[in-house]
């Protein structure tokens, strides 16, 4: 294999009910990053179905060019259909380095494409850098259980290729001035070239996605009865802020998984995360990376009060009661 055939950072843009997903964004911001230090290109591919408005955001968050799969075929996704639309796509172009983020879809099509083009691929990964004596792509990902995080490279397969862990790393603003390529690339697909027949979608509700909070408050294992976490609730509301929690506190029921935060929940990268009575464990914090980090907690020693740039140290049986207080006079005031 000759590595130097292989060039460009590429990221896959898989849309969500015609929309860009945040992760898209991030990792266009992240692949810019990458290539400044590498001196390669950022390309996306967008695979699905009226994509122009897309592709054109993507350029203006950050891409180069953009290759657009078009067909009504890939209007919802396929594993099978998106995995002959790209598979041969990527043969082609032999990029250098292809990020997928760590969702439902990215986390089935990555595997995918991997096996078809007889590399490797890590998953769920929490951090991104280049080993600058071999200018290999370092992914970093926790392991053994989240007890410690790994550092994995790919020196004798390519492309390398990963799978990014969604709301790990803050996304570029868009700049409508960045003028860059869109590239139409001709495919040929029918029903036959589906693995599955959708026949209806069911929509999750979500009244404030994790994701795209600015604003989260963050309870852990500090709160002891589902009374006490109804005022972590009361908090956020008054506050305006989402609901997020460590994994024990959804496993004993407080609150649903899909709020939970962390190596086997979601990851986040708010403006300001509050964390209430969480102790700071690797497992947790590596899904978290707010610009202002708030730690409360009655243990000044717990790991979170040093990651910390504010530390409170309070219990939170008499700190939340106090700052729901303090918040409403605040609020009969104005």
């Amino acid at each position: 294999m000759n590595f130097s055939d292989y060039q460009g950072i590429y990221v896959v843009a898989i849309p969500k009910n015609g929309q860009l997903v945040k992760v898209s964004a991030e990792l266009i911001g992240q692949a810019q990053k990458l290539a400044s230090q590498l001196g390669e290109k950022v390309a996306a591919v967008i695979a699905g179905h009226h994509l122009e408005d897309m592709a054109q955001e993507l350029i203006y968050l950050g891409a180069d060019m953009v290759y657009t799969i078009d067909s009504p075929i890939l209007s919802h996704y396929d594993g099978v259909a998106y995995q002959k639309a790209l598979g041969q796509f990527f043969k082609e172009k032999k990029p250098n380095v292809v990020l997928f983020g760590a969702d439902s879809y990215g986390r089935d099509l990555a595997p995918r494409l991997a096996g078809e083009l007889v590399c490797g691929v890590t998953a769920d990964v929490t951090g991104l850098s280049i080993d600058e004596e071999t200018k290999l792509i370092v992914w970093t990902r926790p392991a053994m259980g989240g007890n410690i995080m790994a550092d994995i490279i790919s020196p004798d397969y390519r492309p390398q290729m990963g799978t990014v862990r969604p709301g790990i790393f803050h996304a570029p603003k868009k700049d409508l001035s960045r003028k860059g390529s869109i590239i139409p690339v001709t495919i040929s697909l029918d029903m036959n070239d589906l693995g599955t027949i959708l026949k209806e979608v069911l929509r999750a509700e979500d009244d404030c996605p994790l994701e795209n909070a600015e604003l989260i408050l963050a309870g852990g294992r500090g709160f002891h009865t589902k009374a006490e976490w109804a005022q972590l609730h009361e908090l956020a509301h008054l506050m305006g802020a989402a609901v997020g929690c460590s994994r024990p506190m959804s496993v004993m029921g407080f609150e649903p998984f899909t709020h939970q935060i962390g190596q086997t929940g979601k990851g986040v990268s708010p403006k300001v995360y509050m964390a209430l009575g969480i102790s700071g464990a690797m497992q947790h914090m590596c899904a978290v990376k707010p610009d202002i980090l708030i730690a409360v907690n009655k243990d000044p020693e717990a790991p979170i009060m040093k990651l910390a740039d504010y530390a409170i140290v309070a219990d939170l049986r008499k700190f939340i009661p106090m700052f729901i207080e303090k918040l409403k006079a605040l609020k009969e005031k104005e």
